[in-house]
C-alpha cells in the first residue's frame, strides 16, 4: 500500500472517532475534545502527516505507562504577563490549549504574554493552537522541543529536536502571514513515507551511524513499530542541511527548554526506541516533550487593529503580485491551508496507512471497530 493513497472521509466522523477512542482509553471529554479538534484541524488544513497518524504518538506513550490520561495541566506560577503550566504528564493537546487560553487572556490587557509549559507529551500540529489567537485578532507563536531526532551540524549522533513551529498574525481580506515549519529536515513520518512509497528522501539527510556518510536512502535505517503506520523509528542520524536551520533549531531550544523554568533540553530526552521498549513493559520514562511555550501579542493594545490588518493585506498582496520566475509561482506560506480552512468542507483526505492502524490496532484495543463507531456516529 502506497503512503500516498488517501481516502475521503467525513471530518465530523473522524473527529468523533478520535474523541470516542481517547475517551475509551480513559480521557475526560474535555481532554478528548482537545485531541480530536487538533487532529481534525490538521486535516482541514490538508496537513495529512499531522492528522490521524499523529495520534499514534500519544498512543505509544500511553501504552508505555508514561502518559497520565486523567491528569489535568496546572498553572504552577504566574504574573500579569506570564505563567508556567505543569502538564502533569498529560498530552500536549491538553497542555497547549490551557497555555494558549491563558496567554490570550493575559495579552488582552498586558499586550504581550508568554506561557511556558513542560512535563507533557506530544501535542500534534501547533497550527490549531496559534489559530486560537488569530481568531481573537492577536499574533501568536508556539512550539515545543522533541525527543532527539537530528544531529548537530557536522555531527553524526541525534541530539537535537525536530520541533514544530507555528506563528500567525492578524490579517484582513488576504490570507494572514502564517509560518508553519519544522526546524530540522525530517522526522519519523518522512522516514515512513520514503520507505512505504519506495522513494528517496528529499535530500541526503540520513547519516550512517558507522561511516558518517550521508544518503537519501532511508531503507537501511528504518524501523517500523508494530501496529503503527506513521510512527517509525530510525537508526541513522538526521542531517541538518544548513547552518541557518541549525541556528533556528537551537534558538527554539532556548525558548522551549533552556529559559523555560521547567524545561528539559533535547539532549536529555529519551528516544523513540526508549518509548517503544517502555510500551513493551521494560521501563518507565520521562515525557516525549521537554518544554513548550506560547507567546501571544495583542496588537490592539499598541494601535488600531484595523491598521494592522491593512498592513498585512498590503504586504501579502504585494508579495503575491511579484513577477514569478519562468515555470514558477509566487506562494505565500500558509495560504493553501488557510484557504482550505475557510472552505469548511465536511470532507477531508486521510492517508490510508494512517486510517488502518487507528481502527484495526488502536480502536480494536478498546473493543471498538470502524463499523461500530460509524453506527454510533449516525445516531449521535
Amino acid at each position: 500500500m502506497s503512503v500516498t493513497e488517501t481516502r475521503t472521509e467525513n471530518i465530523h466522523f473522524l473527529e468523533y472517532a478520535v474523541k470516542r477512542v481517547w475517551m475509551a482509553a480513559g480521557a475526560s471529554e474535555v481532554h478528548a475534545d482537545h485531541v480530536a479538534n487538533a487532529i481534525g484541524f490538521a486535516h482541514r488544513q490538508g496537513k495529512l502527516n499531522q492528522g490521524l497518524g499523529v495520534y499514534e504518538c500519544i498512543d505509544l506513550c500511553l501504552e508505555g505507562g508514561g502518559l497520565d490520561i486523567k491528569a489535568i495541566p496546572e498553572v504552577i506560577s504566574e504574573g500579569p504577563a506570564w505563567a508556567v503550566v505543569d502538564g502533569k504528564r498529560s498530552s500536549g493537546y491538553y497542555a497547549l490549549n490551557v497555555m494558549a487560553d491563558l496567554a490570550i487572556k493575559k495579552a488582552r490587557t498586558s499586550g504581550i504574554a508568554i506561557v511556558y509549559g513542560g512535563n507533557h507529551f506530544d501535542g500534534g500540529s501547533f497550527s490549531a493552537y496559534v489559530y486560537k489567537a488569530f481568531q481573537e485578532n492577536m499574533m501568536a507563536m508556539a512550539s515545543n522541543n522533541t525527543v532527539p531526532l537530528a544531529a548537530p551540524f557536522g555531527g553524526m549522533e541525534n541530539q537535537l529536536s525536530c520541533p514544530p513551529f507555528d506563528a500567525i498574525a492578524p490579517g484582513g481580506e488576504q490570507p494572514p502571514v502564517w509560518t508553519s515549519i519544522k526546524f530540522a529536515e525530517f522526522y519519523d513520518a518522512d522516514i515512513a513515507e520514503a520507505v512505504l512509497q519506495d522513494k528517496p528522501m528529499k535530500g541526503e539527510w540520513c547519516i550512517d551511524p558507522k561511516s558518517g556518510e550521508v544518503t537519501d536512502d532511508a531503507r537501511p535505517y528504518a524501523k517500523q513499530i508494530d501496529g503503527y503506520g506513521r510512527l517509525w523509528d530510525y537508526t541513522c542520524a538526521g542531517q541538518i542541511e544548513t547552518p541557518r536551520t541549525y541556528a533556528m533549531n537551537m534558538w527554539n531550544e532556548m525558548m522551549t527548554a533552556i529559559i523555560n523554568p521547567i524545561g528539559i533540553p533535547s539532549t536529555q530526552m529519551p528516544t523513540i526506541d526508549d518509548f517503544e521498549h517502555a510500551a513493551e513493559g521494560e521501563s518507565e520514562l520521562g515525557t516525549s516533550v521537554g518544554g513548550s511555550y506560547f507567546l501571544c501579542i495583542n496588537p490592539a493594545v499598541f494601535g488600531p487593529i484595523a491598521a494592522v490588518k491593512a498592513r498585512s493585506d498590503e504586504y501579502v498582496s504585494q508579495i503575491k503580485a511579484c513577477k514569478p520566475r519562468p515555470g514558477q509561482s509566487v506562494r505565500v506560506p500558509g495560504e493553501a491551508g488557510y484557504n482550505s480552512l475557510q472552505q469548511d468542507s465536511d470532507e477531508v483526505e486521510v492517508l490510508t496507512n494512517h486510517w488502518g492502524p487507528f481502527f484495526d490496532n488502536i480502536a480494536h484495543r478498546y473493543g471498538l471497530s470502524e463499523q461500530q463507531l460509524r453506527a454510533e456516529f449516525a445516531v449521535a
